[in-house]
This record gives C-alpha cells, sequence and structure tokens, in this order.
C-alpha cells in the first residue's frame, strides 16, 4: 500500500541484522491467501473427486499453512520497518486459518491429534494479538472492526478444535452410546413392523443431543417420557405440508402435484439418510449393533429400500436409484460428521453457519470502505484480500445452505443444490494394459517418498451406471440359495477372473468389464477394503505382475497382442496368468454364446463385489470418504443395514431370507475349469 510505515526509530544502517521485509512479507501474505483460497474450494470438491492432484493439493496445502502462516508473522516481527497493513494481515491470516468449514480435517489420524491443533491456533492468536497492538498504533480507526474480525476468527477456530475432538476416538464412543442404549431399548422385536410405512423403525433423526449429558435419576434417560427426539417411523408419520403428501394431492396443478410429491419423499429419504448415519457411526466408533439380528432389520433392505422405489411419491423412480441415493446422502453425512464442522453447527449452534458468514460479509465490506477511503490507490493488495475474504465466506455459506445439514431445518430448500454427495465413479484397473507403463523416474520417486506416487500407476474412472447399479441389486435379492466360499483366497480369485474376463473382454459389454476392473482397482489401490490382509494381497498382485514381466508382455503395446501371447502360453513358468488364460479358454469354447458368457461373468462379478464387500473394519471405509470414497463402501453400508456384519463363515442364512453369499449354482458353470486345474474355488 502507500501508507507510510509506523513512525518508529529509524535502525542504524550499519548495524546487523537489521532489514525491511516488507516486500517478502508482502509475497508470503499472497501466497497464504492463495493457498487457504485453494483449500475452501478444493476442501469442498475433494470427496466427490478422484483426482490424485485435488487430494495432493489439499493436503499439501493444509500442512503448509501453519509453518507458513508462523513463517509469515515472524517476518513482520522481525522487520524493522512496522507497516500499517501488518495489522490487517495477520488478523486475515489467523481467520483463513481456521475458517474452513467444509474441511476440519484432511486425514483420520490428524482428528485424534486435536490437541496438537489446538496449541498451534493458541499459538498464532497471541502472535496476532502481538503484531496487531504492535502495528496497528497509527491505524486506530480500524481497531474496532479489527478485533470484531478477529473475534469471529476465534470463534471458528474454536468450532474446527472442538468438531475434530468430538470425533476423535476418546470422545466418540461417549456421543454415539446414546444411539446403541437407545436403539437396544426402543427397538423391541415383538413391536409390529412395515419397511413400506417405516411403522416400527425406531431410528433417530434428531434431537439425541439432549440426551448426551443427562444424569440418570433413578432410571435411564431412555425410558422417560416426553424425551425431545425425532424418530423415522415419527417422520413417515408426520402430517405437516413439507413431508405429507395430501398437502400435494390438494396441488391444482400435475406438475405441481408431481414435484411435492417428490420433494416430500425426497425429504424423507434425507431424514433417513440422517438417521442410517448416526446408526453406521456405532461401527466407527467399535460399538454393538443390537438391532442387527432382527428380521425388521434385513427388511429394511431386502423389502423397503431394494423392492421399493417410492412410487408416484418419487417420481416413478427405480428401487435400485433410490436405495444407492440413500446410502449416498447418509456416506454424506458420515463424511461430514468427521472431516468438516457441519455437524458441530447442526448440534450446538444451528444458525451459526448462516450467522457468522453474514457477519464476516459485513465486516468486510466496513473494512473495504475504510481502506477505500484512507487510501491514494484504487487497488492494494489489503483491499485484494479483504475482497478474497468476503467472497470465501459468501462461498461458505453456499455450501452450507446447499448441504443436507440444513436442508434438515428448512424443506423448502430441498432444490438449492452444490454438488452430488460423491464422485459417483469407479476406479478402473487393468493389469495387462499397464504393463510397461511405469517409468524408472517414477520407481525411483515411489521408493524415494516411501510409497508416493503409486508404482502401480494412475487410477482412472468411468462412470457409474444405472445398469451396473441394477446388476448389484439383482444379485443381492437372488444370493439367498448358497453358502459359498473362496478356499483359494479372494485375491487369487480377482487375479485369476480378471485375466480370464480381459481375454474375453471383445465380446463384453461395458458393464462386466467396469465391475471386473473396479475390483482390480481396489486390490491395487485400495487392498485395506478387501478380504485378504495387504501382507497376502500386494505380494500376490506383484507376483503376477513378475509372471507377465517373465513372458515378455510388456513388450507389445497393443491390448490385443498381449492377449495372444497370454491364450498362447502353455509353461509353468506363470501360474497365475495360466490359470486365467485356461478359464478364458473354457469360457470361449464351453460357453460359446456370447450372451450367455457375457451373463456368467456379469453375475460373477456381481456377486463377487457383494462377497468382499462386509467387513470388520470399519476405519478404513472412513478414510477413503475423504478422498472421494468408493464405491465398495456403499455396498457395505448397505449391507450393514441390512444386518449382514460379516462375511461367510457362520450358520447359513435361514430359508427364504437372502443374504449377501454368492449363489452357487452361478458359480458352479466353472465346474470344468476347477476340474482342469485341480483347484477348489467352491
Amino acid at each position: 500500500m502507500d501508507w507510510a510505515p509506523s513512525p518508529l526509530p529509524q535502525a542504524s544502517s550499519d548495524c546487523p541484522g537489521t532489514k525491511d521485509y516488507s516486500t517478502r512479507v508482502e509475497g508470503f501474505v499472497i501466497v497464504s491467501v492463495g493457498g487457504m483460497f485453494l483449500l475452501h474450494v478444493l476442501g469442498s470438491i475433494r470427496r466427490r473427486s478422484s483426482s490424485g492432484l485435488v487430494h495432493n493439493t489439499v493436503k499439501a496445502v493444509d500442512t503448509l499453512s501453519y509453518p507458513l502462516v508462523a513463517y509469515t508473522i515472524g517476518k513482520m516481527d522481525s522487520s524493522y520497518l512496522y507497516y500499517n497493513d501488518f495489522a490487517v494481515w495477520v488478523v486475515f491470516l489467523l481467520l483463513l486459518l481456521g475458517s474452513t468449514e467444509c474441511l476440519t480435517a484432511c486425514r483420520l489420524s490428524d482428528i485424534d491429534n486435536w490437541k496438537s491443533t489446538y496449541v498451534k491456533h493458541l499459538f498464532k492468536a497471541f502472535m496476532v494479538v502481538w503484531v496487531v497492538l504492535y502495528c496497528g498504533q497509527h491505524i486506530r480507526y480500524l481497531w474496532g472492526v479489527l478485533a470484531a474480525i478477529l473475534f469471529v476468527g476465534v470463534i471458528k477456530s474454536y468450532v474446527r478444535i472442538t468438531s475434530m475432538r468430538m470425533v476423535s476416538k476418546s470422545n466418540l464412543s461417549k456421543n454415539v452410546k446414546v444411539i446403541v442404549d437407545y436403539i437396544k431399548y426402543k427397538d423391541n422385536p415383538t413391536v409390529s413392523f412395515d419397511p413400506v410405512t417405516m411403522q416400527g423403525y425406531r431410528y433417530l433423526v434428531a434431537g439425541e443431543k439432549h440426551c448426551v449429558s443427562k444424569p440418570s435419576e433413578g432410571m435411564p434417560w431412555y425410558k422417560k417420557e416426553g424425551l425431545k427426539i425425532r424418530t423415522v417411523e415419527e417422520i413417515w408419520r408426520c402430517t405437516g405440508n413439507l413431508l405429507h403428501h395430501a398437502a400435494a394431492a390438494a396441488a391444482k396443478d400435475s406438475r405441481e402435484k408431481k414435484n411435492k410429491t417428490r420433494r416430500a419423499q425426497s425429504l424423507k429419504d434425507l431424514c433417513l439418510s440422517m438417521a442410517l448415519s448416526k446408526m453406521l457411526s456405532r461401527r466407527f466408533a467399535g460399538l454393538e449393533l443390537s438391532e442387527a439380528e432382527l428380521d425388521k432389520t434385513h427388511d429394511l433392505v431386502f423389502r423397503g429400500l431394494l423392492l421399493t422405489g417410492g412410487g408416484a411419491v418419487a417420481g416413478h423412480r427405480q428401487p435400485h436409484e433410490r436405495a444407492f441415493r440413500v446410502i449416498e446422502e447418509e456416506l454424506g453425512f458420515v463424511h461430514d460428521l468427521y472431516y468438516t464442522r457441519y455437524f458441530y453447527l447442526y448440534q450446538k449452534g444451528r444458525y451459526y453457519a448462516l450467522c457468522l458468514p453474514i457477519i464476516m460479509f459485513g465486516l468486510c465490506s466496513w473494512l473495504t470502505y475504510l481502506l477505500v477511503k484512507h487510501s491514494t490507490s484504487l487497488f492494494d493488495v489489503t483491499i485484494f484480500i479483504t475482497a478474497v475474504l468476503a467472497f470465501l465466506e459468501l462461498y461458505q455459506l453456499y455450501l452450507y445452505l446447499a448441504s443436507g445439514w440444513f436442508k434438515m431445518l428448512i424443506g423448502l430448500l430441498l432444490r438449492f443444490r452444490a454438488f452430488r454427495p460423491w464422485k459417483n465413479k469407479l476406479g478402473q484397473y487393468c493389469l495387462l494394459s499397464e504393463l510397461g507403463h511405469e517409468s524408472r523416474f517414477r520407481c525411483f520417486l515411489h521408493h524415494a517418498t516411501l510409497g508416493l506416487p503409486r508404482k502401480k500407476g494412475r487410477p482412472s474412472s468411468v462412470e457409474l451406471s444405472r445398469e451396473l447399479k441394477q446388476a448389484i441389486v439383482a444379485s443381492l435379492l437372488g444370493s439367498g440359495d448358497g453358502n459359498l466360499t473362496l478356499t483359494n483366497g479372494v485375491t487369487e480369485t480377482i487375479l485369476v477372473w480378471h485375466i480370464a474376463t480381459t481375454l474375453c473382454q471383445q465380446q463384453l459389454d461395458d458393464q462386466a468389464k467396469d465391475m471386473d476392473m473396479y475390483c482390480m482397482h481396489l486390490l491395487a489401490f485400495a487392498p485395506n477394503l478387501l478380504p485378504d490382509h495387504t501382507s497376502i494381497s500386494e505380494p500376490i498382485l506383484d507376483q503376477a505382475i513378475h509372471e507377465a514381466d517373465k513372458l515378455s508382455v510388456k513388450d507389445h503395446k497393443k491390448l490385443d497382442e498381449r492377449c495372444s501371447i497370454l491364450k498362447k502360453y502353455t509353461g509353468h513358468e506363470a501360474p497365475l496368468l495360466t490359470k486365467g488364460a485356461k478359464l478364458a479358454e473354457y469360457l470361449m469354447d464351453d460357453v460359446q454364446e456370447p450372451t450367455l458368457r457375457w451373463k456368467v461373468l456379469s453375475d460373477f462379478w456381481a456377486e463377487m463385489m457383494l462377497y468382499v464387500s462386509p467387513s470388520d473394519d470399519a476405519r478404513a471405509h472412513l478414510e477413503v470418504l475423504a478422498n472421494g470414497g468408493e464405491f465398495i463402501t456403499h455396498i457395505w453400508a448397505l449391507l450393514t443395514h441390512a444386518g449382514v456384519l460379516k462375511r461367510n463363515g457362520g450358520p447359513a442364512p435361514p430359508q427364504g431370507r437372502p443374504c449377501y453369499l454368492p449363489s452357487a449354482c452361478k458359480i458352479l458353470r466353472i465346474s470344468l475349469y476347477i476340474v482342469m486345474l485341480g483347484q477348489a474355488y467352491v
């Protein structure tokens, strides 16, 4: 800016260590604000993106933000010339450091280190107050607005730290225990239930905050009358205009009637998603799911979500669309609970998220007016930073208004949308296609950075199709007639069938190929979500890559040429690839009808995805939510709400009750292949 520096004693020219760092400080302030801008914008879209650039940028900026701000403030304090702008800049830096409402933590491990974040914010706050008092002596006309902005910044920092503390391991169980106690007491098996009308489903939607700290006065809190809680059953019985379909029936115009009924059902499904997210949180806390064995739990998914699309009330939505949409919104709530501060604002101060951005925008406008009034230039760094800050506050307000949390408060804003809850894409990895793509430089970086970037290449993705969802649902509904176990291990089975599918892929549609390469994507880039431990799965995958290198497959550029080499190979040096080639040979020779061959492979991959989805490692699924999420997490959540918590290993399922187990009659199509190899895959 053109303002003169504060009249401090001039330093002697021959005095060592006395420098004017104002230019350097200005540069670092611009870099810091630019980084915070990226953190705000990219942080809001990272769970909807699978781009490594987006996620690595967010992590890098989040990691560097604290030392960068500390260094910048330190340079302000070290400069022998103290400019009036310094007081404004440090307040903005502190505010930007703690005001990213859509991003509380980048990683799951950051949440348990909330005390470290608290100490960092406390130290930065003291430094800011020191610089403001020391540098702002000659801008007293700004003290009022700066103090107000600083106060808002302190509130936002407090909300961020408290949000992290609420979901840390030491505190999560205490908060989720309310759900456990309530469900255990209220979910009476003798109560009649209906998964269509939601009668008997007393899942908590809201109000548990009134019960977290209730002292037990003679009897447990959940046995008392007059509890201020709302359940799914009550929401479905509600006769208010927003939730009741009679309000839509009274509409004169048919289009208006259709919109109102769709809006009412969407809001009900949103309430169901919130209730299910709270139920799912018990798995992340390692607590009991007492309702898992009840018939009503099973029927909620198999006779409710998967069989009813809502009919007219949902605009003739297909059942699979409604089921996965409910799960999408649910996982969106779970993501926000752990990685944003929306849950805290919803529980503790619902309208702070509305008031604070509006107040901040007003304060920024007031500050801009004062800066322009006392400045000789129409554009300078301080005015620019103020404008950026005002824009980010409005952006945060928009994100909150478009979130599911605010829609829970004001149903009229259902049409106010920002982004989809997740990326709606399937990761893809083809072993034969990726061979030879890793350069020596990339391998060097992989070892030099202890695993970054991935040695196996960059993951690609395709859009998750409606047909693929239908195949998963059909397989799930028809999987109650078998009790299959994969005795050779999931990793080897996936690899062998992937090779076979790749060799047959010229005669397959996209659905089978997408599921095949998605399972390989999980094996290559998210092995923690699969049954086999990484100490088992990674060596097997490396073995397959090594076998392909032995056959000089990567010397050929085209996939067709690589497939031809594999089909002609008759040696014994590549047992994994040989099994896949023989399976492909059987499928092409003995199942000559292309439609039937596609059916066999499509059914296998659909059932394989269902088989690998149940998992006890809930926190592995929680970690991937921050990086765009995986489709297998949606299936895992859906099966959890159906009471399917583990893979096969227990007693056979009750007669007439579908479960996740793959259908033996479909897999027996490959019996000839099993005899040839002498391997027991079923």
